[in-house]
């Protein structure tokens, strides 16, 4: 039994979104198992996904990853409806909110509103996050001999340990392991917070996220704390203004900008240039370069809206647009 060279872990969402102009955008399938492993497929044909999945998601995203060759092996049905939605609307200034305020609510049609219910913020939405959130318990056995790049999606800071754990116990220093966004919306004890920084490579939180996480402080120092207390890596998206990538001892060593295109929708950008940085580490093993790659794998994300921009992407175009920002 085969596996892929590169596994990402993360939640299957639909997505329901009001453009910064209010233009309320047909639902999709999505999530951000679902982005990273596109934007991984734009450097790589062995990418695999991870992740769990109910009744009343759409099957027509399996078919999708079928026909694009991304291994779904370790996508697990749970047998019971499927509980997770996410919704959210844009501002102009690119960032977006989940809590919608009256105002966006009122350009709603009536009958579109209740798929604009985001189950995040539902009392038991914690719960459902947890259940539809995969672990290592979902690789496949044939995965573990052949992934050497792990990525996981925003997800239960308990999630990001034990897959971070699992893999390093049983590959070692031989695979890059990866985080999203590991405990801004989840807080890690402090234990786990040691396990997790000794077994993750980088961590590439939004910039949304590092301040969520600390409101109070300035983004870069919040970053520099993280690295005193152990992260090795850290890579900031900052939307379109790209990336900076800081690391431990040193400060922030590099700055990369996005590849110019015409921004059509966001959505899933960040979650692209996660996997196309995780394989671009994989092929260089250097934090620029795998920037660049990450860079643009999220070109590919907002120049379409939903998933065309990623579906449609070729190796040729991707080479070409890393070349107008490595010169």
């Amino acid at each position: 039994m085969t596996g892929p060279e590169v596994a990402i872990f993360g939640c299957l969402t639909p997505d329901n979104v009001v453009t910064a102009t209010g233009e309320c955008l047909p639902q999709t399938f999505g999530g951000n198992a679902l982005y990273g492993a596109l934007g991984a497929r734009v450097w790589s044909d062995s990418v695999g996904m991870v992740s769990r999945f109910g009744d009343g998601y759409p099957t027509a995203c399996f078919d999708l990853l079928r026909a694009l060759n991304i291994d779904i092996a370790g996508v697990r049905h749970l047998g019971k409806p499927h509980g997770r939605n996410v919704a959210f609307a844009y501002k102009a200034d690119g960032t977006r909110t989940r809590a919608f305020p009256p105002e966006i609510i009122e350009r709603i049609p009536r009958a579109e509103r209740s798929r604009f219910i985001d189950t995040s913020l539902l009392p038991d939405g914690m719960e459902r996050w947890h259940e539809f959130a995969p672990d290592e318990s979902d690789v496949p056995d044939g995965w573990w001999r052949t992934v050497r790049g792990i990525h996981s999606a925003t997800m239960p800071a308990a999630k990001h340990r034990r897959i971070a754990v699992a893999f390093r116990q049983r590959l070692g220093s031989s695979a890059w392991i990866q985080a999203d966004s590991p405990f801004w919306e989840d807080p890690l004890v402090p234990e786990d917070e040691h396990d997790l920084f000794a077994a993750v490579d980088a961590l590439l939180p939004s910039e949304a996220d590092v301040e969520s996480y600390r409101p109070d402080a300035a983004r870069d120092q919040t970053v520099l704390t993280l690295l005193d207390h152990g992260a090795k890596t850290i890579v900031l998206k900052l939307g379109s203004a790209g990336c900076r990538i800081f690391e431990q001892g040193r400060g922030m060593t590099a700055e990369i900008p996005v590849v110019t295109v015409k921004a059509e929708d966001p959505t899933g950008a960040g979650d692209a240039f996660c996997g196309g940085f995780l394989v671009g580490m994989l092929r260089t093993g250097n934090l620029v370069d795998a920037a660049r790659y990450g860079t643009v794998s999220a070109s590919f994300a907002v120049e379409r809206r939903g998933l065309d921009g990623l579906i449609h992407s070729t190796r040729q175009n991707a080479i070409d647009r890393l070349a107008s920002i490595a010169r």
